[in-house]
């Protein structure tokens, strides 16, 4: 009997020494820093896939993104993935993810990322139902400033869905993916030929490969508020043929108002209105960016007027038949056929208007000639003096007086770190090696000229972290500008060339 309970006591053994090997095995360690749950996928999307993980380092749990097995060995797909990298590194906002590193290998690429705690939209919605438009409202605000930086950087994020957004336990919204995120402009880039997205909240533009821009992401988040609002996308479809059906309706079809969708709801006539101008299948019939979007649902819900054009309209002053248009392709005509336009009973002939707008235009073109000349000759005095300035500086002090002088931050002074977890790394670049992390208000020294890598500029600098001395660079955007000079100029160039102007000199005696 001994000898039984000693072999079951072996077998539980060797039991949870192939248990505990098992969960080893499931976890990767890359770049000697970043530990992956590969067991525990957080969600998967068209081209990548997303884990937990911890920094070993920093002792925090991180977000790891990483490439589909399909994808990694595709090198357009990953130079695409470490652009995305690269370029959200630079855009911080309090609803946008951290990006806080890219390690390379040779068979993958990782992105480390902020763990976000909390549920996607969709879960919540899944769960709970449609949410109420006071919600919305808050997350639409939220999602209208993260996104107006994003654009003001003149990107286009063309995946924004309620699975790429996390509402937190304390009311905050996160935008979490950026994998399609392009510049704006008339052509759209493609994946493998292919115009990526979720064919649920694809815009029109999107969808047929054409020009995208602030104003596609504005009817993704139509359909997203669509959904928030009646707990279904504008659009659905089933079957082997479900997204060239979806495809076919976002170019062709109109959704059905939300108050129809979901009558039981009670859902107000506004609602119809502001999600309808959204999802309006011209670009230059919605609204233009995201905040006019959110300012609008807003009106709605404090009973306010809607903003056309020059005219401010009651919501409730509207007839019925024209706040059902916007969901209809002519809805700007009908709606300033409603709004009653006065015409004066008397008017000058056309030749006497053509005689006044002659003699007023001759008038304004010799004054607008002096005016012209004015500041053509002050600009020239201004620029005369800034440059023997700068001789007499360059002369008396060398170039580095006239770096201090113009440049925001100058090469020999003291700033402070203006950001949160600010990379201190050993190469100017993205993919420079990081020494460490650095707080806000923490004090650097900045010992030379910035370095510009990918569009970027880079300081070396001098900092003491815990008694521990660090050289490396940060990225221009995390250090403190001077009040004065505000950001880096062209006067960066010139400053460089002096320098290497009077290293040639100084060669002879």
């Amino acid at each position: 009997m001994r000898l039984t309970s000693v072999m079951n006591h072996s077998s539980r053994q060797r039991h949870e020494t192939t248990r505990q090997a098992a969960a080893v095995g499931s976890r990767l360690v890359i770049a000697n820093r970043y530990e992956v749950d590969m067991d525990h996928p957080l969600g998967s999307g068209g081209m990548a896939t997303v884990y937990s993980g911890r920094d070993l380092r920093a002792r925090r749990p991180v977000a790891l993104k990483t490439l589909r097995p399909e994808y990694q060995r595709d090198p357009e797909t990953r130079q695409r993935f470490r652009r995305e990298a690269r370029m959200m590194a630079f855009v911080s906002h309090p609803n946008l993810v951290t990006i806080y590193d890219l390690h390379e290998e040779s068979n993958a690429s990782w992105v480390v990322m902020e763990f976000v705690p909390g549920e996607t939209l969709k879960q919540k919605v899944e769960r709970e139902g449609p949410l109420h438009p006071e919600l919305v409202g808050r997350i639409l605000d939220q999602l209208a400033d993260a996104l107006g930086q994003f654009h003001g950087r003149n990107l286009v994020h063309l995946d924004i869905k309620p699975q790429n957004l996390i509402l937190e336990p304390d009311g905050t919204i996160k935008l979490i993916d950026f994998g399609l995120a392009q510049p704006a402009g008339p052509s759209q880039e493609m994946v493998g030929g292919t115009a990526f997205g979720t064919v649920a909240y694809l815009a029109p533009e999107q969808a047929s490969g054409g020009a995208v821009s602030a104003a596609t992401d504005v009817y993704s988040l139509g359909c997203v508020v669509h959904e928030l609002l009646t707990g279904r996308p504008p659009f659905e479809a089933e079957g082997s043929d479900a997204r060239h059906a979806l495809i076919h309706a976002h170019l062709e079809l109109d959704p059905m108002p939300p108050s129809r969708v979901r009558p039981d709801l009670g859902l107000p006539s506004w609602v119809d209105d502001v999600v309808g101008w959204a999802l309006a299948k011209r670009r230059e019939d919605r609204f233009h960016d995201v905040a006019s979007f959110a300012r609008m649902f807003h009106s709605g819900l404090e009973g306010d007027s809607l903003d056309v054009g020059q005219r401010t309209t009651p919501l409730t002053a509207i007839p019925a038949r024209a706040r059902r248009l916007p969901f209809h392709r002519d809805h700007s005509k009908a709606l300033a056929a409603s709004v009653p336009v006065s015409i004066p009973a008397l008017e000058p002939s056309a030749p006497s208007r053509m005689r006044r707008a002659y003699m007023l235009g001759g008038r304004a073109m010799r004054r607008a000639r002096r005016l012209r000349r004015m500041i053509w000759r002050l600009t020239l005095v201004f620029a005369v003096g800034n440059l023997l300035l700068a001789m007499i500086l360059l002369a008396r002090d060398g170039p580095e007086a006239l770096a201090s002088r113009f440049l925001s931050v100058a090469p020999g002074t003291t700033t402070e770190v203006s950001v949160d977890e600010l990379n201190l790394r050993a190469a100017p670049g993205a993919e420079g090696e990081i020494l460490t992390l650095l707080e806000q208000g923490d004090q650097v020294q900045v010992s030379g000229l910035a370095t510009t890598v990918d569009g970027e500029r880079w300081w070396p600098i001098d900092v003491t972290e815990d008694g521990e001395r660090y050289d490396g660079f940060v990225w221009d955007g995390g250090l403190e500008p001077n009040v004065w000079t505000g950001r880096l100029s062209w006067v960066q160039g010139i400053v460089e060339r002096g320098q290497s102007i009077s290293d040639w000199i100084g060669r002879f005696p």
